[in-house]
């Protein structure tokens, strides 16, 4: 507990650090793992599931407490926002160190006009097609996230886009993109497996099995 007598800034009763230098927002995933700081002053880009950007001016009032565009959040208010949303964020001008990475998932267009539709790897290996899918969700990508954490988030009832995409099954894929390298997992009846195939133009990282039940 702070021993600072707390003072009231844009409507939060904050407890702000008085030494200036160490005035930094920082920006979490909604689980609270750390994704990057900004300084006080500095903005971000936010990336709207529909591809539209915003930069977005920062205001530091206290640890975890900041003004962000036109709103007043909790750091981690903010991260449940976006990630309702399915949108992600990044520092405008990023440092190093600097967690900037992200994941979407594709799930299949017409589920009644794919054969392998819900088939396990084995069954739609050679079938598979970018165009037989849509881009159903995009987020931010903490390095302790696994696509086994991916897969049990984006299973629960109360998921993100609940409303606007089926919970994550056999046959959807999951493009991972850290440090700017990007590679396609198939969602098999038990584990993943890379489809390199579904990013012809990308960079894709060395194949790993996976053989894990979720």
């Amino acid at each position: 507990m702070s021993d600072m007598e707390p003072v009231n800034i844009m409507g939060v009763v904050a407890f702000p650090n008085p030494d200036k230098e160490k005035q930094v927002i920082r920006f979490i995933d909604s689980s609270y793992n750390s994704l990057f700081t900004a300084p006080d002053g500095s903005s971000i880009i936010l990336t709207r599931f529909d591809g539209s950007k915003a930069t977005l001016p920062c205001t530091y009032i206290d640890d975890y407490h900041a003004k962000i565009g036109s709103n007043v959040y909790h750091i981690c208010e903010f991260a449940e926002v976006m990630e309702r949303n399915g949108a992600i964020y990044a520092p405008e001008h990023p440092q190093q160190g600097d967690i900037c990475d992200t994941y979407e998932i594709y799930q299949i267009r017409d589920v009644g006009g794919v054969d392998y539709s819900f088939r396990s790897y084995g069954e739609a290996k050679g079938q598979i097609k970018p165009t037989d899918y849509r881009r159903a969700y995009a987020g931010v990508l903490s390095p302790k996230v696994t696509l086994d954490d991916l897969f049990m988030k984006h299973n629960r009832d109360n998921r993100p886009f609940g409303r606007d995409m089926r919970s994550l099954s056999v046959s959807d894929v999951l493009v991972i993109n850290r440090g700017g390298t990007k590679s396609a997992y198939y969602v098999d009846d038990i584990g993943f497996k890379e489809v390199k195939r579904f990013l012809p133009r990308a960079r894709t990282t060395p194949k790993k099995e996976r053989g894990e039940a979720r």
